[in-house]
């Protein structure tokens, strides 16, 4: 069930569109939540959905996405990043391996505490995307041909 809900909340970070709600349809304790995790957030964005409310922001310059439950607790946060900022052994494994394609976009993800990075790689045929350990582990975590 975790690797699912990994899944679905990494497809929709690194490219799938959802509809935006507006505040009102967001529950009290996923807003009580967010405000005092993220205070000084702008450019606030919401989405609800029947499993996970998905809240788009900037902080600090930066553009972050907050996964929460119903209860109002945080399931992960995502933000891009820049490639060089992965440990080096994953990238180069990832030069070496997929020389053939480019990074198209990488992207760092907090789950339950766990830190890990995708790296979207692609050429004129295929896509990929990779999943980046802290340690520099790198596996295919999603293919699209």
């Amino acid at each position: 069930m975790k690797k699912f809900i990994l899944a679905t909340l990494i497809t929709v970070t690194i490219g799938s569109s959802v509809l935006a709600a507006d505040v009102s349809k967001v529950s009290f304790r996923v807003l009580n939540a967010f405000e005092a995790q993220f205070a000084g957030a702008t450019d606030v964005n919401w989405t609800v959905t029947a499993d996970y409310t998905k809240v788009k922001f900037t902080l600090e310059g930066e553009k972050v996405e907050a996964f929460y439950n119903g209860n109002g607790d945080v399931i992960g946060t995502s933000r891009k990043t820049e490639f060089k900022r992965l440990p080096l052994s994953a990238i180069q494994k990832i030069k070496k391996n997929y020389a053939k394609y480019q990074v198209t976009e990488t992207i760092e993800f907090e789950l339950n505490g766990d830190r890990k990075y995708y790296v979207s790689v692609e050429n004129e045929s295929d896509r990929k995307i990779l999943e980046v350990s802290l340690y520099g582990q790198v596996t295919v975590f999603d293919k699209n041909n």
